[in-house]
């Protein structure tokens, strides 16, 4: 079976018997190319992981300023685990520090 027959059962599916041209699959093959180009490999997302997680911490849309990480965090599961481990001791140094503060101990 190649693309153009399984874009052509998935389109069925909602309206039979309409016959999809040849700039529709192009169309299709386009956006397949260029989402795979912008791939980051999990060793680009443990590189930059600290950061996605600092811009998180800081209440910015960590999510809308690196959306490749993201993307990536959302299909990968082991990348998604180190994020999770990653978040939860920097919210926790985070939440360490400011009740040491708030004390008078010195975060040091």
């Amino acid at each position: 079976m190649n693309i153009r027959d399984l874009i052509q059962r998935v389109r069925n599916r909602f309206k039979p018997h309409e016959e999809l041209s040849n700039e529709a699959v192009l169309g299709f093959l386009r956006v397949l190319e260029e989402a795979r180009v912008d791939e980051l490999s999990c060793a680009e997302i443990y590189s930059k992981l600290d950061e996605y997680v600092e811009c998180e911490i800081d209440c910015k849309d960590a999510a809308h300023v690196m959306p490749l990480i993201r993307e990536h965090l959302d299909l990968c599961a082991e990348c998604c685990e180190e994020y999770e481990a990653l978040l939860d001791v920097m919210e926790h140094m985070n939440d360490t520090g400011n009740e040491q503060v708030h004390s008078g101990k010195s975060a040091l």
